[in-house]
């Protein structure tokens, strides 16, 4: 089995360090590159010096942020996956790096279970985002989008809520005790009722029009 290859950019090396050291623990994934910055990490990237299948990426930095990795068009264009790791006073940039394509978002303090799972999803093409981090999104004083609300059903809008905290068709076809494939139908439903193409515009769109902010 090949093991799945990390990049790990965070400008305070202490991170870098504990991270590596954690992640040399597990059966499966190898730590094969560090970068000190955005800018560092987009040269390495332009020298194609960069073997890496996710990079685990700080999102404030001073030569070079998280943003500014994700919206570069090296990284666009690369097969790279990028897993965000973000503290909790980060609302703009959360929205900013899945708008940029980011794969999810963790905290820093996640335990090494968490991460590895993270890691694990996101290399099997699944979105990853941190229920409290999400909660934070959804409570956030934002002001809604004024766009016409799209009409959805009272299973549609629980759907939604599970599709929020990150979870996948199977999980929530867990959650509620329905098969996978009508999970998968409600969901094609929700993204055609939302005008969006995958399930990380329409989790983007949700928290920009504050369709679940009314409780």
């Amino acid at each position: 089995m090949n093991k799945i290859k990390i990049h790990l950019v965070d400008d305070q090396s202490l991170i870098r360090q504990g991270m590596r050291s954690l992640l040399q623990l597990t059966q499966n994934i190898s730590v094969t590159g560090e970068s000190s910055s955005g800018n560092a990490f987009l040269q390495l990237l332009s020298q194609k010096s960069v073997d890496a299948d996710i990079v685990l990426l700080d999102m404030r930095m001073e030569d070079g942020s998280g943003l500014d990795v994700l919206n570069a068009p090296i990284a666009h264009q690369s097969q790279i996956k990028f897993l965000i790791l973000t503290t909790f006073n980060e609302n703009n940039f959360l929205l900013g790096g899945m708008e940029a394509g980011a794969s999810g978002y963790l905290l820093k303090d996640v335990s090494l279970e968490e991460l590895v799972d993270a890691i694990e999803r996101v290399q099997a093409g699944e979105i990853v985002l941190q229920n409290e981090l999400t909660q934070q999104l959804l409570k956030a004083k934002r002001q809604p989008v004024k766009t016409h609300m799209p009409l959805l059903t009272d299973r549609e809008i629980d759907i939604l809520k599970l599709m929020v905290s990150g979870l996948s068709n199977k999980e929530i076809a867990a959650k509620i005790f329905k098969a996978e494939g009508t999970v998968r139908n409600h969901v094609s439903n929700i993204l055609s009722k939302l005008e969006v193409r995958d399930r990380t515009q329409a989790i983007l769109k949700t928290l920009e029009m504050g369709l679940l902010n009314q409780d």
